[in-house]
């Protein structure tokens, strides 16, 4: 009796776990809302992303260069988005998240409404001007965050300005993966000065 007793106790912590587990992995349902806050004590650590299956999978690697106005003359261009990632990778145990402001700010910059995005097309309007703030918004902290990680050069000099370029490079699809070239052409897109 003993044994079957701590056998119960034991499995009921594991197969909550389990449970919980399976639910957060899930798809949105409303058994996910009535847990969901029982279910959310695993996403520190055991959070799951479903980016990477659907609906809209990662299809391009993007990454952000800046250059900035000291003194009235335009600096060189500088990669900010290999910065943040270096000093991610320097530290194994314990990363900083600073590369996370350059992606999620890059992601909120292209980001787009589906159902906005096909009624714009349907009406030739354009339907979401908040749109356009969110992008100001993106691209502000971008070039605030390259101001202050690269800026001028000289630490007693702020740059007045920066002007950000957005190169994309697209992957190829996954059944492709192993035969598709190499030499992926990249595209930019370069944004107009951004007065700090």
């Amino acid at each position: 009796m003993n044994r079957t007793v701590l056998a119960a106790c034991g499995l009921t912590p594991v197969a909550a776990f389990g449970l919980m587990a399976m639910i957060l992995a899930g798809p949105l349902t409303p058994i996910k809302f009535d847990v969901g806050g029982a279910a959310s004590m695993l996403n520190p650590y055991f959070s799951q992303n479903w980016q990477l299956f659907a609906p809209d999978p990662v299809s391009d690697e993007r990454g952000v260069i800046a250059r900035f106005e000291c003194d009235g003359e335009a600096t060189s261009w500088t990669d900010i988005t290999s910065r943040a990632i270096a000093r991610t990778q320097a530290s194994r145990f314990f990363p900083p998240r600073e590369s996370r402001i350059v992606s999620n700010a890059v992601l909120q910059r292209f980001a787009q409404d589906d159902l906005t995005k096909r009624l714009s097309e349907k009406h030739k309007a354009e339907l979401a001007p908040p749109e356009r703030r969110v992008r100001h918004e993106a691209e502000q902290v971008l070039a605030r965050y390259a101001a202050l990680t690269v800026g001028c050069g000289r630490e007693a000099q702020q740059p007045t300005a920066v002007q950000l370029r957005y190169v994309t490079k697209p992957l190829p699809p996954w059944s492709q993966r192993g035969t598709a070239s190499r030499g992926a052409s990249l595209s930019t897109f370069d944004s107009e000065w951004i007065q700090l």
